[in-house]
């Protein structure tokens, strides 16, 4: 989560989201929502479908702004973060979902 803060979010709230991201205190969830407006749209692209992303079976971690991280599948991903905001990191710093409780979907990309 520590390379998805430094990969995707803006300059001016990179260490603050590092921060929260690494350390995962019990208040996180509630600004879980607020994370989308701290996103550098220059590497993200909404794909509300997620196809052509990566195989159903590929894995990365998934964080829901309230469990631990998890190891799992990209199709598993899909369906824990629908209606969620949540992160799935394919490659660290390279590849990463961002799951907005509005349903929308965005791949972040470096």
């Amino acid at each position: 989560m520590q390379l998805f803060a430094e990969s995707f979010i803006l300059d001016s709230r990179k260490e603050k989201w590092a921060m929260l991201l690494s350390e995962r205190p019990e208040t996180i969830f509630n600004q879980s929502s607020r994370l989308f407006n701290y996103l550098d749209h220059n590497f993200i692209e909404q794909n509300d479908s997620l196809k052509n992303v990566v195989e159903d079976d590929g894995m990365g971690v998934f964080y829901d702004f309230q469990n631990e991280p998890t190891l799992i599948s990209f199709k598993e991903a899909i369906d824990a973060g629908k209606e969620l905001d949540a992160i799935f990191s394919i490659q660290p710093g390279k590849l990463a979902i961002y799951f907005f409780h509005e349903g929308w979907n965005f791949v972040c990309k470096r």
